[in-house]
């Protein structure tokens, strides 16, 4: 089972290695090549491509002892999350980060759940109560990855520039609010230990000060083990519970389409209506409403506990991570559109 385990680890990390340059070279972030490279290691390529491959790489009793270990990943993953947001720096623009977040958060979680109609009788398992199923749908639409949208604004040089700044702080606000909610509704639903241990490690790095020593310290010894052992892990139990196939007619690609059209429509609406409320001109209304658009790594994590949780089924769990992968990769050339210059100058402009 170790060799197996290592194996998985070893396999995802080359082709994520692999795949990152790409992406990086058409301006994605390289966590995009890694979350690829983990579905393509699961059922939904090399399982059918060639079965006998992927049931030596992954077999099926690898998947408690390769759920554990992704487990931990996550933890450590939430709590370096929370060690990198910094909600005091919204004082300097508290009533347009104010705005925004709480715009970026309350039309999303409002159509995700209007949009919950529609995908319950379809994709629901007939045990899970619609409120319960409802909630969950609404807060997966009010997710921003905070730590991709860092990586994508430091890639394109807008990191320390005002948009870049704004934008994070907005992130920051927007996910402990999203969150809060999620962890209300685990309490609801069902409280597990993982759930805990998912939500309460992402509290407690919140509640350690941005720059102290300890959250350096904690940083600097946790950030490569994450990354390079424990992350790999979580990829490729996300892989594996990953089924494409499911995803096979018009209905389902149609859902898929419409939980995309959702999504992108509920959080650029709403980052660029509360950002317009506080005063702040359309062209960085619009080019905020596009990075909180950012869903990601933390995405999954949601995905994995509402799969976790029984809230949703193996299909919709496809659905919506191919939802976080589209909105994700829209980022950076929805960015340049809104801004309507060629990065480099774009960039120098704002």
């Amino acid at each position: 089972m170790l060799f197996h385990l290592l194996l998985a680890l070893a396999a995802v990390i080359i082709v994520g290695r692999l795949l990152g340059p790409i992406f990086r070279a058409i301006g994605q972030p390289p966590v995009i090549g890694e979350v690829i490279a983990g579905i393509a290691l699961g059922p939904s390529l090399l399982g059918r491509v060639a079965p006998e491959v992927y049931r030596y790489i992954l077999p099926p009793d690898i998947a408690p002892l390769l759920g554990s270990v992704a487990q931990l990943g996550v933890v450590t993953y939430m709590f370096l999350v929370g060690l990198e947001l910094n909600p005091w720096e919204a004082r300097r623009h508290l009533r347009s980060t104010v705005s925004t977040a709480v715009g970026a958060v309350v039309l999303p979680f409002a159509m995700g759940s209007l949009l919950a109609f529609h995908l319950y009788p379809r994709f629901s398992a007939p045990e899970v109560p619609f409120a319960n199923f409802a909630l969950f749908v609404g807060v997966a639409m009010s997710i921003t990855a905070f730590p991709v949208l860092a990586r994508i604004l430091s890639d394109t040089g807008m990191s320390r520039r005002p948009i870049g700044v704004h934008a994070l702080t907005c992130a920051a606000v927007n996910d402990i609010g999203a969150w809060c909610l999620l962890a209300v509704i685990v309490g609801v639903v069902h409280v597990t230990s993982s759930s805990v241990l998912v939500v309460g490690a992402f509290l407690v790095g919140a509640a350690i000060p941005h720059d102290s020593r300890l959250a350096r310290a904690l940083g600097g010894r946790f950030e490569r083990l994450v990354i390079v052992a424990l992350l790999p892990a979580f990829f490729a139990f996300t892989g594996m519970r990953t089924e494409i196939h499911l995803v096979s007619g018009w209905p389902e690609w149609t859902a898929v389409a419409l939980i995309i059209a959702v999504a992108t429509a509920g959080k650029f609406g709403g980052a660029l209506l509360g950002a317009r409320v506080a005063g702040l001109d359309w062209r960085t209304a619009a080019a905020l409403g596009v990075l909180m658009n950012t869903r990601g790594l933390m995405e999954l994590i949601v995905l994995n506990m509402g799969l976790d949780l029984g809230l949703i089924s193996p299909q919709l769990y496809t659905m919506m991570v191919l939802m976080a992968l589209a909105t994700t990769v829209a980022t950076t050339p929805a960015l340049q559109l809104v801004l309507g210059q060629p990065r480099s100058r774009a960039v120098a402009a704002v």
